[in-house]
């Protein structure tokens, strides 16, 4: 005799401790977060909370996940353009307040737990950086400039001085003003490699 089915998942429910965990970001910051706090704000429990995520952390990234997911696709037929049309795309999420506002304690917690720092990086971190990547493999195809031998050491000089920032407000706007500068930064490296101006 077959076990009876349990209670389906309640959808609405993931939305509004996604909804909840967003709202309390936005008004006390990462330090407001707790699982109590949440549920209450939710309008369910800690086994309801604990059924969906283990802990803060990975609902964090299930929040930047929905959020942000999708890398952007630009296609400007140029280098600079396409390196540009990422960059801003880079700047409005790092400027975003929720990124802004759990930034620091998430990437704390990434220091933790191996298992959440493995599925950042495959699912925002690395596609992300892929389609940086994609842009300057059709910049080479199309004879704009040589293959270079680090392409991820560029996707480090765009994301960079953008995350520093985000961390460390004080050291400068993160803007298009930004996004400009470090496009141009990297188109220069991709133009004449540090590598061949010893």
């Amino acid at each position: 005799m077959k076990r009876p089915a349990g209670r389906p998942r309640d959808a609405s429910l993931d939305d509004r401790i996604l909804m909840a965990t967003e709202e309390l970001l936005l008004e006390d910051g990462f330090a407001a977060l707790s699982i109590d706090s949440i549920a209450q704000r939710a309008g369910t429990s800690r086994p309801a909370f604990y059924r969906r995520y283990s802990g803060i952390p990975p609902l964090l990234l299930a929040m930047l996940l929905k959020k942000f997911g999708e890398p952007p696709h630009v296609d400007t037929g140029s280098l600079g353009g396409d390196l540009f049309g990422i960059q801003v795309e880079q700047v409005h999420l790092f400027a975003h307040p929720l990124v802004r506002r759990c930034l620091a304690g998430f990437l704390d917690s990434l220091l933790a737990d191996t298992d959440l720092e493995e599925a950042f990086y495959e699912g925002f971190f690395r596609p992300r950086r892929a389609a940086t990547i994609s842009v300057i493999d059709r910049a080479v195809t199309r004879g704009e400039i040589s293959r270079p031998t680090d392409p991820e050491w560029v996707c480090d000089l765009l994301s960079g001085p953008v995350a520093m920032r985000t961390l460390f407000p004080r050291l400068g706007p993160v803007d298009e003003t930004l996004a400009r500068s470090t496009t141009a930064t990297a188109v220069r490296e991709l133009q004449a490699p540090s590598a061949n101006l010893r």
